[in-house]
């Protein structure tokens, strides 16, 4: 097994950190790309393991697409797709799975759709049911309610469904990007909304791509009929969620970085993890494309995360270092993402000697003094770059498994190089 050991900073540094495109816009346009009958160019997009997934699953399909330096041209369309047999594997990519689903019921052929292990067991249930409410012809595979899929239907049917609002938001944003090619779509949320921000995310996306999506309160949304998607260029804003653990770093060890190619008028919903820095006592000031941390140090808090949960385990090891008792809630979505990261938080914490209580989505953590510690990161990219905080202020951080940072931030370990962080590459 891959491992990397990190070594602190000396002393706070100020630099300049270059944030990349953000995954979740980019897979968000790459779909929305694919339904629209001009040729679309997308410029800044993510390059990592999640959107290559979308990219070659949408070349398996058929629709033709260029891709040069920093820059994705979507030619085909989804009208492009033959009736044949398609096979399509999104690896571990959760967006891809689900956002690729609708599509795949509109479009001729018999479908296969799976993913790796790991995704296989995250659940898709709901979006399921939410498919054949419109008419939806999907198979389970293997078990009820996960990957792998056959699907054999090629049209859906515009008409209302009723959708639970507390498993995932990606449900949603599937729904609403193919709403337009089937005539309008109304969603009735049964119970809470979570995630709430990137519902937002993907309501601005499609106002970008000529789509008015009526948003009740996050209890009723309306796509209307009539609407066709209308795009030539797309460009992808910096990635809030690569941001977050920068902001970290500058918090824990009172450094001052400048994060370039991020919007402060963003909907992506890990801009809310600075809110939590400044209330840990760190400055932040927001310029043109550009937001400035000044690391204070850090305090204990206590913060609802239900609308930014992957930001979760970045706050869980800031409050390890912070005297006092932070109380984490809203966690519940926690369970069901690329490893049941409330557990594997837990676990890590108590391996760097920090006590922890839980519930189904709360997590208490009592902070001080956190020891060095060997992190195993569960196939998980954000438990790995979460933990790797701690590796900024404690020496000797170990973390296994290193190249899981693939799925969405390829760079990370060189951009820790940059800020000063001295790493070691070692086999086990």
């Amino acid at each position: 097994m891959k491992q990397i050991v990190l070594h602190p900073l000396e002393k706070p540094v100020r630099k300049t950190i270059e944030i990349p495109g953000s995954k979740s816009y980019t897979n968000r346009a790459l779909l929305m790309a694919a339904l629209t009958k001009n040729a679309v160019t997308i410029y800044n997009p993510l390059i990592s393991d999640d959107t290559v997934a979308m990219v070659e699953c949408l070349k398996n399909l058929g629709i033709r697409i260029e891709e040069k330096a920093n820059v994705i041209k979507v030619i085909g369309s989804f009208l492009d797709v033959k009736n044949n047999n398609y096979m399509l594997n999104t690896n571990l990519a959760a967006t891809a799975i689900r956002f690729l689903l609708p599509l795949l019921c509109i479009v001729p052929g018999t479908k296969i759709l799976q993913g790796k292990k790991g995704l296989n067991k995250r659940p898709i249930g709901e979006l399921v049911h939410g498919l054949r409410q419109l008419g939806a012809e999907i198979e389970y595979l293997d078990k009820d309610g996960y990957p792998p899929l056959k699907i054999t239907s090629s049209k859906l049917a515009s008409t209302t469904v009723h959708m639970k609002g507390d498993v995932s938001s990606q449900f949603f944003s599937a729904l609403f990007m193919i709403a337009p090619v089937i005539g309008g779509l109304s969603i009735e949320v049964d119970g809470i909304q979570i995630s709430k921000p990137y519902i937002n995310m993907t309501i601005d996306t499609l106002k970008k791509f000529g789509i008015e999506v009526i948003n009740k309160k996050y209890q009723l949304y309306i796509i209307n009929a009539n609407q066709e998607y209308s795009c030539n260029e797309y460009s992808v804003e910096g990635d809030f969620s690569s941001a977050g653990y920068f902001i970290a770093i500058a918090a824990l060890t009172g450094s001052t970085f400048a994060l370039k190619n991020l919007n402060e008028y963003s909907f992506q919903a890990d801009k809310k993890l600075f809110s939590v820095v400044k209330k840990m006592g760190s400055k932040v000031t927001t310029k043109k494309d550009e937001i400035i941390i000044s690391g204070k140090g850090v305090k204990a808090v206590t913060v609802n995360m239900i609308d930014f949960p992957d930001q979760a385990q970045t706050v869980a090891t800031l409050a390890a270092f912070a005297a006092g008792k932070t109380i984490l809630s809203g966690l519940q979505s926690l369970h069901v993402k690329e490893t049941d990261r409330l557990k594997a938080t837990e676990t890590e914490l108590k391996k760097m000697g920090i006590k922890t209580e839980s519930t189904f989505d709360t997590l208490t953590i009592y902070g001080g003094s956190p020891k060095n510690a060997t992190i195993d990161t569960y196939g998980d990219q954000r438990t790995a770059m979460s933990f790797a905080i701690a590796g900024t202020k404690i020496d000797g951080i170990k973390i296994n498994d290193p190249d899981v940072v693939n799925k969405t931030f390829p760079a990370f370990w060189e951009k820790l190089q940059e800020i000063g962080i001295r790493i070691e590459r070692t086999e086990q």
